[in-house]
């Protein structure tokens, strides 16, 4: 993990070198066990072996170790660099088909675990270069081979085999991408819906304690003056219980709006359940102005048309202007201005009770 860790703590062309390294570093550990079985199988004289194949080995570690450094300085641009090692790895282990035989068999996965790794350190495209170029290069191996020529059914199950799991590989791991991608948006997108009111598409009680979470977090209440403005609304009941039930989520619905026109996009609005409205206004600079923003909403809730002339709507207001010594959390907030809204309506209604900084 403190690799991994220390790779993403560099720039992204320093990230990039350090994927494009780990991949020339797995060729090396490709063919170690190959040469091990070769050391094993002469020391113990299990099958002789070819000078050919101790060549061809030889010069895969060869080619293995200079790309290491061919990465590590840069050399070459880097598109012409992978394009370069994704042919090479093909292009080599078909080499060694075609000069050991039957022995090569016992590295024919090389060329599916470079596809592989290519593909899904680089992009899908040089999977789909490592399957182009397997094809004939080890087909072309194994027909011109009299080891091979002798069992090709193997011999085409190995080229297959070569040139179809990469490509099955990446294709499923983009397929299991794609679906993490849509899952982890309808997950967003859940979390969104229940910090929202349906009915209004305002942010909800959850909601707004979310926003006041971000403020105190940050310590931004410390720093900016801020006002939080709790709104029940005057009258209501009596358009709810007079004029039905519907007619109460149109009023509703326009108080919404209404609010949102009387404060500024970064401000935040919310229902906070039946009637109740809660308002945070950021980076005020006087209570003066929460007081013109408080009389703006007052006057808009007169003017929010209800069924009946004889039913008026109105607001109560409390509000409190932050940074507060006394007031620390969401709750006290809350609490401190639902207070003053209730002052508010006790002293007659329709208009705000302010707990200024």
């Amino acid at each position: 993990m403190r690799s991994f860790s220390w790779l993403s703590s560099l720039s992204p062309q320093a990230s990039a070198i350090g994927t494009e390294l780990g991949q020339a570093k797995f060729r090396v550990i490709n063919v170690t066990p190959f040469c091990l079985y070769l050391v094993l199988a002469w020391y113990f004289k299990w099958q002789a072996v070819p000078v050919s194949v101790v060549i061809g080995a030889v010069g895969y570690i060869a080619y293995a170790v200079i790309w290491v450094a061919v990465v590590r300085f840069s050399i070459l641009n880097t598109t012409l660099r992978r394009t370069l090692a994704t042919i090479l790895d093909q292009a080599l282990p078909a080499l060694g088909m075609y000069l050991a035989g039957f022995l090569a068999g016992l590295v024919a996965w090389v060329p599916t675990l470079g596809a592989i790794g290519n593909g899904l350190r680089f992009g899908t495209r040089y999977t789909w270069l490592s399957s182009a170029v397997c094809g004939p290069l080890m087909g072309a191996a194994f027909y011109f081979s009299p080891d091979w020529q002798t069992i090709p059914g193997v011999a085409t199950g190995i080229v297959l085999i070569n040139v179809l799991v990469p490509l099955y590989v990446v294709v499923l791991v983009k397929r299991m991408e794609q679906d993490k991608q849509a899952f982890e948006q309808r997950a967003a997108h859940f979390e969104e819906a229940t910090k929202h009111d349906h009915l209004t598409g305002l942010l909800n009680r959850a909601g707004f304690a979310d926003v006041f979470d971000e403020l105190f977090k940050s310590g931004a209440e410390q720093r900016e003056m801020s006002a939080v403005l709790l709104l029940d609304l005057d009258g209501f009941k009596a358009i709810n219980d007079g004029c039905g039930h519907a007619a109460g989520d149109e009023i509703l619905k326009a108080v919404a709006m209404s609010l949102s026109a009387c404060v500024r996009i970064s401000d935040k609005v919310a229902r906070l359940g039946g009637d109740e409205f809660g308002i945070l206004l950021r980076h005020v600079t006087n209570e003066k102005n929460v007081e013109l923003v408080a009389e703006k909403i007052l006057n808009a809730m007169r003017e929010i048309a209800v069924p009946r002339h004889d039913l008026r709507l109105g607001a109560s207001i409390g509000i409190c202007v932050l940074p507060d010594p006394d007031l620390h959390t969401y709750d006290d907030v809350l609490k401190a201005a639902d207070r003053l809204m209730y002052e508010a309506k006790a002293a007659g209604k329709h208009q705000f009770r302010s707990l200024a900084a």
